[in-house]
């Protein structure tokens, strides 16, 4: 077994990365001097490279970075048995994450090898549980299903980080296995209407499929495209699932794109930097590339994490020793799924009978069930524009990716567009081009930004092929390491209230909620969820509410669902939440609260405004407490019939972030909570 030390930072830059890639051995990428940038725009990027790995999930790779949305999420749900998404139940007790490496007989270097768990369509929705997120060791079948690593565990991937920017809301595609991600990535869609060979949903049941894949968009916008690979990718390579790309002769236009890079044996790694060096060497060096790994380096959770950076590295290397290269290239490096490894948040999915997001078919097996979102999955873009460790918070997914494209390509006048995307992913997840500064790219190596971790050392597939079962030695939430990061600017401005009491059509009492995305910066779809999280068994529910827009729903609280009592959680993106808790038969009924954001544009700011109101016959104490980010505290007599408002954002609000109780002295049961973030277009911090 070789010795490992991940944590040896290697100073400066390798020697020569042309040396590096001959020998294998990846050191410290080198950073060369900046071009000058054209346009400081997106057309300024000349190559877009997408790495896509392997079956890992965003809280099991980094719950404990500095920043994300990690353990730390004081926004996190709470379970219908009263416990935090963090402790699932596990038997007759629960389990909260922990570290695979803490074992006391696997020890460090054997917390790299967790082994697969079961990442079917069936028990990623058996996770899911239509929101409620509270089977995840039922479904997996296994406590691993909580495992993590940390920095000590996977040091590179949060040099990487750190460094660059890491998007911590980035879902895969679908609530399913690695094939229908892979397809998604490679062409916006799994068929669900079976027009073209899909609906291509579960791992196993990619083939013989016929529509257009992104990279024949590519050709017909006149794009160069390649994809790496060598003699062995693992399945992983997605347009092999298109007949299309099956038994390619040599005279096809397509060939160039897929002929394997390497010969019948050796080092996929060293195979894959040595075709990419050769077409820089050549001058030709493709727009648009894709990576495809074989097993031993995917980071599929029968490999090492460590090996999956080694070769990570190495392909930066293989770019940075040809400067120019260097600094007009994206390189999003993605994961697939989540194998069947935790994440806490829920993932937004579509409305029932949303166009392009549910499998028409009376098979059990999907009927009902969204396609997606699925879980959050680790993405980190490595770029000059992408320097400076930035946390991007905007809904993506792997579609969001080909929205890159698409908006990179027309803006070199060479428009590639993606029919197979749904107008809903479209309205909720991103492009990715808000998480790039591209007025002022960063190269060099600044003093604040680390060297990278050396991965020179690789444990290989024989390692990790002796597979134990790690347990827990722990049953507590991790500490998610204390700071936060700079964030960029997200294009949302969420608020939601109870605005009223009366029948539904299906229950005598219900709750009128106002779901609302409206202000200067709201540019993009919003989605809520909204949780009732006692006396109502049914939800949780999602809904989504365009840019500028708000929609009223209701929530049945009547008998047999409360009987008039309430207790909602509502989450949106980026941390929002609010908890409205009272009785519509108390004395609560008669007073509200409600925030909004008042905003200038010509000088961008935004104020948080608070609106007290009293319908009742007496006056009514308002108590304003601050939970987190500030100590301020507020009491407001309001009079009968009158109402109350305020700019408290001197009180409230730190760095753009609040989160506040309001209470009333008349009615014991009724509160308001209110958390969230005031965009205002510029960087902020995390929260």
């Amino acid at each position: 077994m070789p010795e490992i030390s991940r944590r040896t930072f290697v100073a400066g830059a390798a020697t020569t990365a042309a040396a590096t890639v001959a020998t294998g051995a990846a050191g410290a990428v080198a950073f060369p001097e900046a071009a000058d940038a054209a346009t400081g725009t997106i057309a300024d990027v000349q190559h877009i490279v997408i790495f896509m790995q392997e079956n890992r999930s965003f809280d099991h790779y980094y719950g404990t970075l500095q920043g994300v949305r990690g353990f730390a999420d004081r926004t996190a749900i709470t379970l219908p048995g009263g416990n935090s998404v963090f402790s699932q139940p596990n038997g007759s007790s629960s389990q909260y994450p922990w570290q695979l490496s803490q074992d006391s007989f696997l020890g460090e270097d054997r917390g790299q090898c967790n082994g697969s768990l079961d990442h079917s369509w069936a028990t990623q929705h058996q996770a899911f549980d239509g929101g409620k997120m509270d089977a995840w060791v039922a479904a997996k079948g296994s406590v691993r299903t909580m495992g993590y690593l940390n920095r000590s565990d996977i040091g590179y991937h949060y040099d990487l980080a750190d460094a660059y920017t890491i998007c911590d809301a980035y879902h895969c595609s679908i609530l399913s296995a690695t094939g229908p991600n892979r397809t998604y990535l490679w062409s916006g869609m799994i068929d669900p209407d079976a027009t073209a060979g899909g609906p291509a949903y579960d791992g196993g049941s990619e083939s013989g499929l016929s529509w257009t894949t992104y990279a024949q968009a590519l050709q017909a916008a006149g794009i160069t495209w390649k994809v790496y690979q060598g003699y062995d990718n693992y399945g992983d390579n997605a347009l092999e699932y298109f007949t299309q790309f099956q038994n390619l002769s040599s005279s096809s236009p397509l060939y160039p794109g897929v002929e394997q890079t390497g010969g019948s044996s050796g080092d996929i790694a060293s195979i894959l930097t040595a075709g990419i060096t050769a077409d820089l060497a050549a001058g030709t060096f493709p727009q648009v590339s894709w990576i495809v790994t074989n097993q031993a380096y995917s980071e599929h959770p029968y490999a090492a994490p460590n090996d999956g950076a080694h070769c990570i590295n190495m392909v930066l290397n293989a770019l940075a020793a040809y400067p120019s290269v260097f600094n007009s290239t994206v390189l999003f490096l993605n994961y697939d799924e989540n194998d069947g490894l935790f994440d806490h948040v829920p993932p937004p999915i579509a409305e029932a009978g949303t166009a392009g997001e549910y499998i028409p078919s009376t098979n059990s097996a999907v009927e009902g069930l969204p396609i997606g979102l699925g879980f959050r999955v680790p993405m980190t873009i490595i770029s000059p524009w992408t320097r400076g460790g930035y946390v991007f918070s905007e809904v993506s997914d792997h579609t969001s990716v080909i929205q890159f494209l698409e908006q990179w390509s027309t803006a070199i006048g060479k428009p590639a567009l993606c029919p197979n995307i749904s107008a809903w992913r479209r309205e909720v997840c991103s492009n990715l081009t808000a998480a790039f500064n591209f007025e002022a790219p960063v190269t060099g190596m600044p003093s604040n930004i680390p060297s990278l971790s050396s991965t020179s050392s690789t444990y290989g597939m024989s390692f990790c092929a002796i597979m134990l079962n790690p347990s827990p030695t722990t049953n507590a939430l991790p500490a998610q390491e204390p700071g936060t990061r700079p964030a960029r600017a997200l294009p949302y401005q969420p608020t939601a209230e109870i605005t009223g009491f009366g029948a539904s059509s299906t229950s005598n009492i219900a709750a009128s909620v106002e779901l609302a995305n409206i202000g200067t910066w709201a540019t993009a779809g919003a989605h809520f969820w909204i949780y009732a999280n006692s006396g109502n068994p049914n939800g949780p529910w999602p809904y989504t509410v365009a840019a500028g827009a708000s929609r009223t729903v209701q929530v049945n609280i009547g008998t047999g669902l409360g009987g008039g009592a309430y207790n909602l959680t509502i989450l949106g993106p980026n941390r929002f939440r609010r908890d409205f808790t009272g009785n519509s038969a108390t004395a609560g009924a008669s007073v509200s609260s409600a925030v909004s954001v008042s905003e200038n544009a010509s000088a961008p700011s935004a104020g948080l405004i608070v609106t007290l109101a009293n319908s009742g016959s007496s006056a009514a104490t308002f108590t304003i407490t601050s939970n987190h980010y500030t100590s301020g505290s507020v009491s407001e007599s309001v009079a009968a019939g009158s109402t109350w408002s305020a700019d408290l954002t001197s009180t409230f609000v730190a760095s753009g972030w609040y989160d506040f109780t309001v209470t009333v002295g008349t009615d014991s049961s009724w509160s308001r909570r209110y958390t969230g973030h005031l965009e205002n277009s510029q960087v902020s911090v995390t929260g």
